[in-house]
């Protein structure tokens, strides 16, 4: 299968999960039980329906519709197994939520999102709701801000069951997605992990991330397990997500030339979505679209990570089928030819060279972590499992951890539901370059030339170390009542309206040298 291949994750199964139904009074179009006699079956230029999803976030609990004025900040979180969801709240004109709607034991909070494009699914959830915390208001409690979270509501998905499935992880969590109701999503066509997989009084939510903790195809394969906004089940073979280099920066500028997308401004938002290849970029000319990075964080855990786990594992246990102790190193994997070409996370990558010890025995400053290793005991690997699966489990873990030494968190304006978790895309970031360089350039030898350009300042350039492939390694759907501060150029500033952005973990596994 070519590597392209490998990286899309397909739908196996869809959900049929059954939701809340989710309804607005419908004072608009005079289909209202509620409007008085003489405004039935009239209309108003003003649809509430349009807006619904798009311009804020559509949010009930106890049939309580939440007013755009009231809904202060709203995100879910995809990032971990399961998505969860944070709703502030401000009750301005009425307290009838606190009588009406307040959550009681086993309350849902609906949530309904949707792009302008109708050609994308939009997000329908219900959240079980696990925390409600409250503040004081004025008269009669108006203006108290109440915080709520929740996670995603699947049923039954707590319950504690004595239950095995027998086949490879692959076939299992189909399976289970299927008794669940869920979808099942996956990149992978077939494990190496025959067993019968017993649940002895766990819950099907730790079943699903055991399972797929001791998942095991070969060498070059390592997987994670999720539940996605859209109720799917997804079992991803990372390992195919981070393979490849792939054409980056003369692809994609081709492609934005082509279209016209590099030399003009894009003013439609779904003609960006029809045209363009799936990117996200910080070019000026896509800004106003949704693949438009209005920012990024780099965040490095690399040292936190390499002293709690090691740069590597060594897995010891006895296995009852073979009457043996094994003592197995765990290596996270590389792509083919990285260490050579690219920076993988490994010790220092430029580091000063030292001399060897004198006895000619101690390795010198570049090699340190090679020793730098942790002994792990998993114990008694029994007879009714595959012969990988303690092996398994330590694979999957430690690669997994590689993923969290470097990773960029990206803000997006708008929301974009052309990109999903675990998906590969590439980044097209940019630097700006040295201004006296820029200026040298501009001007030439010219001396007019270079008073012209005096005050022209740097330029943008591409981003060699930041701009690549990664894998969308967890995203969060934001909304704010106060959108951001976009400066005017003389040190003032103006608040923007209400605004939905959204915001991607992007990680990959080796980064490029930088130049220079």
């Amino acid at each position: 299968m070519a590597q392209d291949e490998k990286t899309i994750i397909r739908s196996l199964l869809d959900p049929k999960i059954k939701i809340d139904r989710l309804e607005a009074e419908d004072a608009f179009t005079g289909t209202s039980d509620k409007l008085p006699e003489n405004k039935k079956g009239t209309t108003t230029g003003h649809q509430v329906q349009n807006e619904l999803g798009v311009q804020y976030p559509f949010l009930t609990i106890n049939n309580y519709v939440f007013d755009p004025d009231e809904i202060e900040y709203f995100t879910i979180d995809a990032t971990g197994f399961l998505p969860k969801v944070t709703f502030i709240f401000t009750l301005y004109k009425t307290d009838a939520f606190r009588s009406q709607g307040y959550p009681k034991d086993g309350d849902i909070l609906s949530v309904f999102l949707r792009a302008k494009n109708n050609a994308f699914k939009p997000i329908r959830n219900d959240y079980i709701i696990k925390n409600v915390s409250s503040g004081e208001g004025g008269p009669e409690n108006r203006g108290g801000t109440t915080t709520i979270s929740g996670e995603l509501f699947i049923p039954h998905i707590k319950d504690q069951l004595i239950k095995s499935y027998t086949g490879t992880s692959f076939e299992v969590l189909n399976q289970i997605a299927q008794e669940l109701q869920m979808g099942y999503a996956t990149n992978e066509t077939s494990t190496s992990d025959s067993q019968a997989w017993l649940c002895a009084g766990s819950s099907w939510e730790e079943y699903i991330q055991h399972i797929a903790a001791a998942s095991w195809k070969d060498e070059n394969s390592f997987y994670k397990c999720y539940i996605d906004v859209y109720y799917h089940l997804n079992f991803i073979n990372v390992n195919n997500q981070l393979e490849g280099e792939g054409q980056l920066a003369a692809g994609i500028l081709d492609i934005t030339l082509a279209t016209g997308f590099y030399s003009n401004k894009v003013d439609e938002i779904e003609r960006a979505q029809s045209k363009s290849p799936k990117f996200l970029t910080m070019l000026e000319n896509m800004a106003g679209t949704n693949v438009f990075i209005k920012g990024y964080k780099t965040k490095n855990e690399s040292s936190r990570i390499h002293e709690e786990h090691g740069y590597k594992y060594n897995v010891q246990f006895f296995d009852m089928k073979s009457l043996k102790y094994w003592n197995i190193f765990v290596d996270p994997k590389t792509s083919d030819g990285a260490e050579k070409k690219k920076i993988i996370l490994k010790g220092r990558t430029f580091p000063k060279k030292e001399e060897a010890a004198k006895d000619g025995k101690s390795p010198s400053a570049e090699e340190y972590w090679k020793t730098q290793n942790r002994f792990v005991w998993k114990g008694i690997q029994s007879t009714n499992v595959h012969d990988k699966y303690t092996f398994a489990i330590a694979n999957n873990e430690r690669n997994l951890l590689e993923l969290k030494k470097l990773y960029l968190e990206v803000n997006v304006e708008r929301w974009n539901p052309n990109i999903y978790n675990g998906e590969r895309i590439p980044l097209l970031l940019t630097s700006q370059s040295d201004e006296k360089k820029a200026f040298l350039d501009a001007a030439g030898g010219d001396r007019k030339a270079q008073d012209e350009n005096k005050g022209a300042g740097a330029v943008p350039v591409l981003d060699q170390f930041y701009s690549g492939y990664y894998m969308v390694n967890g995203i969060s759907f934001n909304y704010t009542k106060k959108g951001p501060v976009e400066t005017d150029g003389k040190g003032g500033g103006q608040t923007n309206g209400p605004a939905f952005y959204q915001t991607f973990v992007m990680t990959r596994r080796e980064w490029p040298t930088p130049l220079g």
